[in-house]
């Protein structure tokens, strides 16, 4: 059996007590705060991403180039990711109410399985025009419009890359950093779709499908993830590792073992429960003290944020003998 450690008083966990309170008002503040300019730069990153949208379709309308449109569609789909990026903040904010007692997360990951849908079927009709374009032989017609436009864009993409990354190290959003990845991403497709335009003006008139073929699959790559990662939520998948929340609850003062750690949930909000031992003598305020302790570090090991569910045992050999996931103290 573990050795238990009792305190030698109670006035540490007076201190222990005042101190949480006032961490999880901070916090509380803090969150909304962060929530807020998340929120701003997902607003400021729309808007430029319609903007690069409209011109690169506007352009592959005129000049008949596919490549130039369907990377102009990826555009799109990553102006309707913030989309669901500013919804998922506005419905996360949304108290619970009788008949979602957990919140209303989840409509979220179902949002973008809309969007994934949306892809599958814009997929089909790229894929379908190239190859109409492989048959017929049909060229775009390229001029120095064209690559201005896309050299433009092109620079719009990396700033919003490079500032959205920025942002999310700074706001610890992981929202941003994966939108950021998506956007360098959309570079690496306008550089290949400006090679098609080089490769087009010197004769090379299949680059243009092939080209928007390759934009396909970038298109299919992302609606496929989009689907993972909504099936992973969906079906409960654990979110943080036990080991590391064990060690993190372990390292608080008056807890003497944990088990039974469980996660679940997705972008935005993460759901912990976990059992916690502690000295059968303590008052129950100060049992609570501890448990909320214990609430604050395991949402600031998760890093999202987290709604944690701390059950209280008395630390006897009914509660320290092994068991699913116990982790008592050394």
């Amino acid at each position: 059996m573990a050795q238990r450690r009792v305190p030698n008083n109670q006035s540490q966990f007076t201190v222990l007590s005042g101190r949480v309170v006032d961490q999880l008002h901070e916090r509380s503040s803090a969150r909304q705060g962060r929530d807020a300019r998340v929120r701003v730069v997902l607003l400021a990153i729309l808007v430029l991403n319609l903007a690069v949208a409209i011109a690169k379709i506007t352009l592959g309308v005129v000049t008949g180039s596919l490549a130039i449109s369907a990377d102009g569609v990826q555009s799109l789909l990553d102006a309707f990711g913030n989309v669901v990026g500013l919804v998922g903040i506005y419905v996360a904010s949304r108290p619970p109410d009788p008949n979602h007692a957990y919140g209303h997360h989840r409509y979220e990951t179902l949002t973008s399985l809309a969007i994934a849908g949306l892809m599958l079927l814009v997929l089909f009709g790229l894929v379908q025009g190239a190859w109409t374009r492989l048959q017929t032989g049909a060229a775009p017609v390229i001029t120095g419009i064209s690559f201005f436009v896309m050299l433009a864009t092109l620079v719009v993409n990396v700033g919003v890359t490079v500032w959205e990354r920025r942002e999310g190290r700074r706001l610890r959003s992981s929202l941003l950093l994966a939108d950021a990845k998506n956007t360098a991403s959309n570079i690496v497709v306008s550089i290949a779709v400006i090679g098609s335009l080089v490769a087009v003006t010197f004769g090379a008139t299949w680059a243009d499908a092939a080209i928007t073929l390759i934009v396909a699959g970038v298109i299919a790559w992302g609606a496929w993830t989009i689907v993972r990662d909504a099936t992973l939520v969906l079906s409960d998948a654990a979110v943080g590792a036990p080991e590391a929340i064990a060690r993190v609850v372990r390292a608080v003062p008056g807890v003497e073992g944990t088990h039974n750690i469980r996660s679940r949930g997705g972008e935005g909000r993460v759901w912990v429960d976990l059992h916690i031992q502690v000295d059968p003598a303590l008052a129950v305020t100060t049992a609570h003290d501890i448990a909320s302790e214990v609430a604050r570090v395991v949402e600031e090991e998760i890093g999202d944020p987290a709604d944690v569910t701390v059950h209280i045992e008395p630390a006897d050999e009914s509660h320290l003998r092994e068991r699913r996931g116990y982790q008592p103290l050394p």
